[in-house]
């Protein structure tokens, strides 16, 4: 999603999936305290750039523009950058898209909370189409170095492996854009904490796992200390906290205790998904997401919507949307056998919020039957009216698919059905909007925002005529009534036509 792009622009990442922006150090918080003079600030940067270029492995083939810049200049350095990527109706449309999944208040502005994290978080940044690295000028020097091997080790990563092609937006996967990410941050945060504690002369070779345990200290302390950051939604404080967290435990995993060149390599070959990310295992398996390829949609068309975004959430954005439902532990469970997704927002003119349609592969059925019950509990959490919302939906959930209405629902009740073939529906309406998630067999119809009346046949059209292509890493097939079930143990990947398509 554009949240996490905008977010590793400047504080660590971009928004919606991705470091679509220029490459940052980890967010930081400034005391107040005297500036450092510019020249010893370059003086530091030039000998701190040849110990990196040494603990890295990469030699510096060129020397790299600098410059010393107040908050307000990088904040302007920042916008600058993000302009040239996303037009001010990109982010409306994602804001939009959050607000109708709730991932963000309905009175939320989201580019002033987009930019406010921002601006508080930057402790400097490298940006790879100018190949300039920008240094904060009101950090005290010895808060600047471990910032300043950061930003070093993403000049160096530009100049071997062309950051362009990680910071880049891929506008319609922001999920594989913000595993792009979390590989050049984790690298650069592996590499500032290494930095550090060669400082304090420690064998950083022999204790990895120290190195992932400070570091996750480090954005504890970090996010404790930043107003902005701490009082921001959860899908923001994630998006932003991920590429760091998430990649440095990464590239920790996938190096183990070998030389640097073997994130060399990933860097040659980087993860396709946050799943690759989350469980590193599934990268050295290359367990590669399920390509769903949506198709234009009739009961849609026909009350005047429109395609306005494509995007895919990924395993990260559904755990933090069931997070918002569920504990995080429960959450985490449910979005662990994530295996694709496609998301489209569609909308028609006068209406604030756009209708988004999601259909979700899962990797068994236990998966999607659990990942059904999590959006289940976020539907009836969105569709609750008043304070019910929250923790408070998931136990309303519970209540009701045990004993559910009879006759026909009210306009906030729920309508539902659960066969022997693998299929569930669960319908929910508010303000003239419906809701409703349908699962067949592994495969996850999710409908929010559509005109009440039309969730189920927008469900019953998602399941029937998208197109889903099944990697060949895909496990058995599920029962024949699926209508979208992958054939058992393909070669090689295949793709379900459309519905009366050969």
């Amino acid at each position: 999603m554009l949240a996490a792009e905008l977010l590793s622009a400047g504080s660590g990442r971009g928004s919606g999936h991705t470091q679509s922006a220029p490459a940052a150090a980890p967010p930081t918080a400034a005391p107040a305290q005297s500036k450092t003079a510019p020249s010893t600030l370059l003086s530091a940067a030039d000998e701190i750039a040849r110990q990196v270029a040494a603990l890295r492995g990469l030699p510096q083939t060129t020397p790299v523009a600098r410059g010393v810049l107040s908050r307000a200049e990088i904040g302007a350095k920042l916008r600058e950058r993000i302009a040239k990527d996303y037009s001010p109706q990109e982010v409306q449309v994602e804001s939009a898209v959050l607000k109708r999944m709730g991932l963000l208040p309905a009175d939320a502005d989201y580019e002033k909370l987009l930019f406010d994290l921002l601006t508080e978080q930057v402790a400097g940044f490298y940006d790879p189409y100018k190949k300039t690295l920008y240094i904060a000028d009101w950090l005290p020097l010895d808060m600047q170095r471990p910032a300043l091997a950061h930003e070093i080790e993403h000049t160096l990563q530009d100049q071997h492996f062309d950051l362009k092609r990680f910071s880049q937006p891929f506008k319609e996967d922001g999920d594989r854009q913000l595993a792009r990410s979390a590989v050049v941050e984790g690298d650069g945060t592996a590499l500032m904490l290494e930095f550090a504690a060669r400082a304090m002369n420690l064998d950083t070779t022999k204790m990895p796992q120290m190195i992932a345990r400070l570091g996750k200290q480090m954005m504890q302390m970090s996010m404790a200390a930043t107003p902005a950051l701490q009082q921001a939604p959860l899908v923001l404080r994630e998006s932003l906290v991920f590429p760091y967290v998430a990649g440095l435990e990464f590239v920790i995993a996938h190096r183990a205790n070998q030389p640097w060149s073997r994130i060399d390599e990933v860097f040659k070959d980087p993860p396709d998904s946050t799943e690759q990310i989350i469980h590193p295992e599934k990268y050295e398996q290359r367990e590669r997401p399920v390509a769903i390829t949506a198709q234009p949609l009739t009961t849609l068309a026909a009350a005047g919507y429109k395609d306005v975004r494509r995007d895919v959430l990924g395993e990260m954005l559904f755990r933090v949307w069931f997070t918002d439902r569920i504990s995080e532990a429960a959450a985490a469970q449910a979005a662990a056998g994530w295996g694709g997704d496609r998301l489209v927002a569609y909308s028609t003119p006068g209406e604030a919020l756009p209708a988004v349609i999601v259909l979700s592969a899962w990797d068994t059925e236990l998966d999607a039957d659990e990942a059904e019950q999590a959006v289940r509990k976020v539907i009836l959490g969105l569709t609750t009216p008043g304070p019910a919302a929250g923790v408070h939906a998931g136990k309303e959930a519970a209540k009701i698919l045990k004993d559910p209405p009879k006759g026909k629902p009210a306009a906030h009740e729920p309508a539902q059905s659960a066969r022997g073939d693998g299929s569930g529906l669960l319908t929910r309406a508010l303000g003239g909007r419906g809701f409703a998630v349908m699962r067949r067999g592994r495969l996850v119809a999710i409908v929010c925002g559509v005109p009440q009346g039309r969730e189920s046949a927008v469900a019953s059209e998602v399941l029937r005529t998208w197109q889903v292509s099944w990697t060949s890493q895909a496990p058995a097939a599920a029962p024949s009534a699926a209508p979208q079930a992958p054939p058992a143990a393909p070669t090689s990947p295949t793709i379900n036509p459309p519905a009366g398509h050969p």
